[in-house]
């Protein structure tokens, strides 16, 4: 197998494919950044790809959207901390594999091998990630489409509740009345199926991620 290593830290992707070439049918290059990684597979595709998540310059979700476009290799991502933030989006982006960087040497290999007998490689607790990343991508999903319902006005207004913003502010920041305020805020309870203000910025915070800014930093912006 064609093995490519991708990682800009010189000692890990050296130690890696040292460890990689003990196996005799294992045939293993190396590149530091996404260019050597284009400029590596110009002439031969490997058969499987180590990436790194943080390879430079834009990283390594990045690198796996441009290989897996490229070429037809086995895209396993890796770092030393994977969480649900960095899993699904590799995926998302075309890897079939994600591990833990402090594998084991015997687990590295089992691993590769086990691509050549159609197993994904996913590290054991990586498997609750990936679930957990999957379930809110479908909350989200599924609250950006009750979201649409909203007006370009109860969007803003909503934006302001998930801040918290009080009506009079809201009033004066959009000016228009707090009666209005009060109307725009009722008619977002309904179409969110929503019971309160505080519901309506939790709906705010699983449709649109994060944490929402402060009102009051919001305002002196």
């Amino acid at each position: 197998m064609r093995i490519l290593v991708a990682d800009s830290l010189t000692i890990f992707r050296t130690g890696v494919k040292n460890l990689l070439t003990r196996e005799v049918d294992f045939d293993v290059f190396e590149a530091a950044s996404l260019d050597e990684v284009v400029r590596s597979i110009e002439d031969t595709c490997p058969d499987i790809a180590l990436i790194d998540l943080e390879l430079p310059p834009l990283g390594g979700v990045e690198a796996v959207s441009r290989l897996a476009s490229r070429c037809e290799a086995y895209l396993i991502v890796w770092s030393f901390k994977p969480s649900y933030e960095t899993v699904l989006p590799a995926v998302r982006a075309g890897a079939g594999g994600y591990l833990h960087k402090d594998i084991s040497p015997q687990g590295l290999v089992r691993s590769l091998r086990g691509v050549a007998r159609g197993e994904a490689p996913l590290a054991r607790d990586l498997t609750m990630i990936m679930i957990d990343a999957l379930h809110s991508y479908d909350a989200q999903a599924q609250a950006r489409q009750t979201a649409a319902a909203l007006s370009s006005r109860e969007r803003e207004v909503l934006d302001l509740v998930a801040r918290g913003a009080r009506n009079k502010q809201i009033a004066a920041l959009l000016s228009i009345s707090e009666f209005t305020v009060k109307r725009h805020v009722q008619n977002i309870l309904e179409k969110l199926g929503v019971p309160s203000r505080r519901a309506a910025a939790a709906f705010h915070r699983t449709a649109f991620g994060g944490e929402p800014e402060e009102f009051s930093a919001y305002q002196s912006a």
